[in-house]
C-alpha cells in the first residue's frame, strides 16, 4: 500500500537539494562583508556566495543537523538553532550582518512578520535582505482550487509544510509593516505558469486567457506575469520609518482596499 504523503515525509530523511540559488543572488547589489543564510540547507547558497565574494564572512542558520553537517563545508559557522534566539555576539559576530538571504523560508513560519521585525538588532542599517516567495497568485495552482483541488506535494507551492500564503501584494505589506522596503522585486518562473507566460506575452493587450473551462480577461503583460510566476523574488532594505512617498506610507499601515479591481 502507497504511503499517504505526509506519512512518506515523515518516515524518510528530507534530502536537501544543493541549490546555489542564482536567481536570486543575481540581485544583490553590493558587495556583501557579512552574510546570513537562514535555513540555509545543504549549503548551496555558501557555496555560490563563497564564489561571488570570496572575502565575504558566511553564517548559516539550518536545524536539521544532517544538512548543517554538510552546509559546513560552504560556511564559515553554521548555527543548529533557531534565528530568532541566537546570540550572535557571544558565538563571535563582531559587526552586524549586511546580507541576509531568506530563500523559500517565511511560508514556513507561523509568524514570519516577528522574525523580520528581529532581523533590526542583527542587521547593518543599510543591509540587503534576500527574499523568495510562493507566488499565491499563481494561475495554474488558482485554477486547480476553482475546480475544487489543493494539491499538497512534497515542494513547490502547495508543500504540505506551508503555513502562510503571500501574493506580492500582501507581502510588500508585511514587508514595510516589519521595517522593510522593497529595493526590487523579480518573478520567477518553473511550472506550467512558465509555458503559459511564454505562450502569450507577445500578444496584444487586454487578451482573453482561456485555461480549460475557465476564461479570464487579463488587462496588461504585467498582470499576465504575476498570474503566471512560481515565486516572488525581493531585495529588501530598513526603511528605518522614513516613507519615500504616501504609497509606502500606506504599505505600512493596517489599511486595505476596499475593493480589488483585477488590473487596475
Amino acid at each position: 500500500m502507497t504511503d499517504f504523503l505526509w506519512q512518506d515525509r515523515d518516515k524518510k530523511e528530507y534530502v536537501y537539494p544543493f541549490n546555489p540559488r542564482p536567481e536570486c543572488l543575481d540581485m544583490i547589489q553590493r558587495p556583501p562583508t557579512v552574510a546570513l543564510d537562514i535555513g540555509c540547507g545543504s549549503g548551496g547558497v555558501g557555496h555560490e556566495l563563497r564564489r561571488r565574494h570570496p572575502g565575504c564572512e558566511l553564517w548559516g542558520c539550518e536545524f536539521n543537523a544532517s544538512a548543517a553537517q554538510v552546509a559546513r563545508e560552504h560556511f564559515d559557522k553554521v548555527v543548529e538553532q533557531d534565528v530568532e534566539t541566537v546570540d550572535f555576539a557571544a558565538m563571535g559576530l563582531t559587526r552586524p550582518f549586511d546580507l541576509v538571504c531568506l530563500f523559500d523560508v517565511l511560508e514556513h513560519l507561523v509568524n514570519p512578520w516577528q522574525l523580520l521585525s528581529g532581523l533590526k538588532r542583527i542587521v547593518a542599517p543599510d543591509a540587503q535582505i534576500l527574499v523568495s516567495l510562493p507566488n499565491a497568485s499563481n494561475l495554474p495552482m488558482l485554477y486547480d482550487a476553482m475546480r475544487g483541488h489543493w494539491r499538497y506535494t512534497h515542494w513547490g507551492l502547495l508543500d504540505f509544510t506551508h503555513l502562510r500564503f503571500f501574493t506580492d501584494f500582501d507581502a510588500r505589506k508585511m514587508f514595510y509593516q516589519t521595517g522593510f522596503r522593497v529595493i526590487d522585486h523579480r518573478l520567477d518562473y518553473l511550472g506550467e505558469g512558465r509555458g503559459i507566460y511564454e505562450r502569450h506575452q507577445a500578444e496584444p493587450f487586454p487578451l482573453v486567457l482561456t485555461l480549460g473551462g475557465l476564461s479570464l480577461q487579463v488587462a496588461s503583460a504585467d498582470d499576465l506575469a504575476r498570474l503566471c510566476a512560481d515565486r516572488n523574488l525581493y531585495l529588501l532594505s530598513p526603511h528605518h520609518g522614513d516613507f519615500r512617498d504616501d504609497n509606502e506610507r500606506e504599505m505600512a499601515s493596517n489599511s486595505y482596499p476596499t475593493t480589488y479591481t483585477f488590473g487596475g
